[in-house]
């Protein structure tokens, strides 16, 4: 990836998912989330100082791909609330749009400097990710029983 794609200009257009739009301010990320999918969350500033880490999934042939943040200090959402308010920080996007997203990620890292975005997980942890893919039907089960085997030993 260049470097040119890495320094994305504050006024870059908005990265555009279902029901989310993303745009750079500044040193701040701004989601406007769209009431449809998302209820009344409305809009949020992040600054990028903020974000602790980043998540990337590549999309396959068949599946789509995502970014998700997670912020300091932020409370979880009600385990009661909508599956798409309990991800409001993941995006997912097409493979299409795929280099834009990744352009996104790029400028998000380079923002925080360089630190470890990629905080240790514990195994209950990666479990509930595992857990997560296989309700969202990113992972078959064979798939979810394979690596769950592999997280316990």
């Amino acid at each position: 990836m260049s470097e040119e794609a890495l320094a994305l200009p504050t006024e870059a257009r908005p990265f555009k998912t279902v029901g989310q739009t993303i745009w750079i301010d500044g040193d701040s990320l701004v989601i406007k989330y769209g009431m449809l999918y998302y209820g009344f969350l409305g809009q949020k500033r992040v600054p990028v100082q903020n974000i602790k880490t980043v998540s990337w999934k590549e999309p396959g042939a068949l599946t789509t791909g995502f970014l998700e943040i997670s912020i300091l200090g932020e409370p979880p959402p009600s385990p009661f609330a909508s599956p798409n308010v309990q991800h409001q920080n993941r995006f997912i996007y097409e493979r299409k749009d795929v280099e834009q997203w990744r352009s996104l990620k790029g400028w998000i890292e380079k923002q925080i400097g360089g630190r470890d975005t990629a905080a240790p997980a514990s195994t209950a942890d990666e479990l509930r990710k595992l857990a997560d893919l296989y309700k969202e039907g990113l992972l078959t089960e064979s798939e979810f029983e394979s690596q769950k085997a592999k997280l316990l030993g």
